[in-house]
């Protein structure tokens, strides 16, 4: 039972690191960022977040993406969802309101053409 490798010695301890060892690297990052942008003389531009840790496991990231996956395509669909196809009394209707139109529409140039034709003699 000695055997057993504990956190602070051995091979299992040294794969572990602190939050203040990060803290440290990323504060030496920043400074050789910064140190390397003044060697050239420009203004260093503005350092990208660092992503945040998110705890959730994979299968909860996989389903929130797809519910806003989902949630964006029934956005787009929403338009499309509004306007349903006629129906066939429908479209008979709407055929016969044309045809009424269009025959107004031929009498009423006869009838131009008549005055015209009356216009000239």
């Amino acid at each position: 039972m000695e055997d057993i490798p504990s956190l602070s010695s051995g091979s299992v301890g040294s794969r572990f690191v602190s939050q203040n060892d990060l803290d440290e690297a990323k504060k030496k990052r920043d400074e050789q960022w910064k140190a390397a942008y003044a060697r050239l003389g420009q203004e260093p531009p503005e350092r990208p977040q660092e992503d945040v840790y998110d705890g959730r496991s994979l299968a909860e990231k996989l389903a929130s993406n797809k519910a806003a996956q989902q949630e964006e395509w029934e956005q787009k669909m929403k338009l499309s969802n509004q306007f349903r196809s006629l129906e066939e009394d429908e479209v008979v209707f709407l055929d016969s309101v044309r045809e009424e139109q269009l025959e107004e529409e031929r009498k009423r140039k006869e009838r131009d053409g008549e005055e015209v034709r009356g216009f000239r003699e």
